[in-house]
Order: structure tokens, then C-alpha cells, then sequence
């Protein structure tokens, strides 16, 4: 009987030592407005790289977060993290990218390219950006 109630303290203890931790990020709303994208002759600055064209796999990076997107427009919104694509929104949809560590920079830009977003962040919350 005491081995049975001791084994049932250690799972409720365990259990509640990992949901703390996981919950200890500190949870992080960014509302970002749209703005329209100024006209320009020259590639965009804050686009390092484009949609990947082949299948070639890429390697697993160490330390990943996420990022949360909530996209409140009716565009389809291509999402580039420190100027890397890491995928589409669909309008009205919302998805959740794996970054490295210690990103710095997020920016959206509609499928058209009329409209753009962009914002800081890192790793050390639980960031959601809810793109208007």
C-alpha cells in the first residue's frame, strides 16, 4: 500500500514540476498593422531567401522555439523569420513556425505584395503575432 501511494506522489509531482516549466515562458501578444509596401526597384531588404524551389532536407537546428501566427486579414501571407521563408497563411488562419534561438526579426508580406508586416522578437516568451 505504501509503495502504491508513493508512486502516485511521485507521478502528481512530477506531473506538476513539468507543467510549471512549460508554463513559466511568459506568454506574448504582438498586434502588428499592415502597411503598404513602398515601391521599389530593387530586391527587398528584408527578404534573405525565398520559398524553397528542391527537396533537399535541412538540418536540424538545436535550441528551436516557436513562433504563433494569427493572421486576422483576408490575404494570403508569406512569413519570413531573421529573412528566412518558413511558410504561408492562408487568409483568416493562423500556424506556428520552429525558429533557432535567438531570433530577432519577424516580417510578413502578403502573396500580392501590397501589404507587409513586421516585428522584433526572441526566444525568451511565447510569442503570438496577430497580423492585421
Amino acid at each position: 500500500m505504501k509503495k502504491a501511494i508513493y508512486v502516485v506522489l511521485v507521478a502528481v509531482s512530477m506531473t506538476l514540476a513539468f507543467s510549471t516549466t512549460a508554463s513559466a515562458q511568459k506568454k506574448i501578444e504582438v498586434k502588428v498593422e499592415s502597411k503598404a509596401v513602398e515601391a521599389n526597384r530593387g530586391a527587398n531588404a528584408h527578404i534573405k531567401s525565398g520559398a524553397p524551389t528542391s527537396d533537399k532536407a535541412e538540418s536540424k537546428s538545436r535550441g528551436t522555439c516557436s513562433v504563433y501566427f494569427s493572421n486576422y486579414t483576408g490575404l494570403y501571407v508569406n512569413v519570413y523569420v531573421d529573412g528566412y521563408y518558413k511558410g504561408q497563411l492562408s487568409p483568416y488562419g493562423a500556424g506556428t513556425v520552429s525558429v533557432g534561438d535567438g531570433y530577432t526579426t519577424i516580417y510578413c508580406l502578403s502573396a500580392g505584395g501590397t501589404k507587409e508586416w513586421s516585428a522584433a522578437g526572441n526566444c525568451t516568451g511565447a510569442y503570438t503575432y496577430k497580423l492585421y
